[in-house]
């Protein structure tokens, strides 16, 4: 298997707490994660900043899962090749531990697109959110826009809601980047024109009971 290098930006844009890479990486490079075992499918390493976890990567599928120290799946999807690294591809789903899903949704090299849903871990609906494509200045990117659900663990609508993309001049991003001289990660800070998700038309918010208790129109 090539040397892999899992590479992804940190995007600071999302006004809602909400990251852009929504499901976690616990690989960095094969010079960085031991390998504890290794089949004709693919091979086992100890998960990066986290030795009592295991990380699976498969050569044909490009199969990725993060294992518990119980041997639980947490975390799985696939990778795509990008030169000497690896980027999210396609669907990729969050466990809280024992099949409970935490967080589900897909992606297009290492960005998320189209619906996205979070659990609580009782199986309750959390949220309900979309990431949509948007060119700038002939550049992609995908930003959250379109409709916004958040639940009570009881299943009541809490918030309901749209966002739209709108193009931010003075955005910031922080990158992880390898130091050509010394080979090692360092984080740069990366300045320009992007979208971000604004809230607009409509938002309700609700109580537990399912009674409305704030109206915004924007």
């Amino acid at each position: 298997m090539k040397k892999l290098l899992l590479c992804f930006a940190l995007c600071s844009f999302l006004n809602q707490g909400f990251a852009q890479i929504e499901t976690p990486l616990s690989f960095t490079s094969e010079d960085d994660n031991k390998v504890v075992k290794e089949t004709d499918s693919g091979k086992y390493y100890t998960a990066s900043k986290d030795p009592e976890k295991t990380v699976y990567i498969g050569e044909d599928p490009m199969v990725y899962r993060l294992y518990d120290k119980d041997n639980v799946v947490l975390v799985e999807g696939t990778l795509v090749a990008d030169g000497d690294k690896y980027l999210h591809q396609g669907k990729w789903t969050e466990y809280y531990g024992k099949g409970k899903v935490k967080a589900s949704g897909c992606y297009v090299r290492d960005r998320p697109i189209g619906r996205w849903l979070k659990y609580y871990p009782s199986g309750k609906l959390m949220s309900s959110y979309s990431y949509a494509p948007i060119e700038n200045n002939g550049s992609p990117y995908y930003c959250m826009a379109g409709s916004y659900e958040e639940y009570y663990e009881n299943g009541q609508l809490k918030v309901s809601g749209f966002y739209k993309a709108v193009i931010d001049e003075n955005s910031k991003d922080t990158v992880i980047v390898q130091d050509p001289m010394t080979g090692n990660d360092v984080k740069k800070i990366i300045k320009g024109s992007r979208p971000r998700p604004e809230k607009f038309g409509t938002w309700e918010y609700y109580d537990e009971k399912g009674e409305l208790t704030k109206k915004e129109d924007l």
